[in-house]
């Protein structure tokens, strides 16, 4: 079954909502150096990259993900991602707390 957009929307609402959550415990890492550092000393459990990140921001962290094992999945455009975690601007948000990134995770896959 193809995923409409709609839907995937809809589970993007969701997971940015908990985003906030995450920035308020101070559980989420924001910025591609940062979430960068964070999967490479097995601190991050998820990382969200925006769904209209550029080539170069993706070139810079998705090989870090697959290199250390991080979960990822896109969410979002870059200023919802930004706007959930309280910045102007975010191409890549980190979860730090294993529970809120695999609660995160459950609702992007539907």
């Amino acid at each position: 079954m193809e995923e409409r957009p709609a839907d995937r929307g809809g589970r993007d609402a969701e997971a940015l909502s908990l985003l906030g959550l995450a920035r308020r415990s101070g559980r989420a890492i924001v910025g591609t150096k940062a979430v960068r550092e964070a999967a490479k000393s097995g601190s991050l459990h998820l990382a969200l990259l925006s769904r209209d990140a550029g080539e170069n921001a993706r070139n810079r962290v998705v090989p870090v993900f697959e290199a250390t094992g991080t979960a990822w999945s896109e969410c979002g455009r870059g200023d919802e991602l930004a706007r959930s975690v309280g910045r102007d601007r975010a191409v890549v948000v980190g979860i730090s707390d294993r529970r809120l990134a695999a609660r995160i995770g459950e609702i992007l896959t539907g």
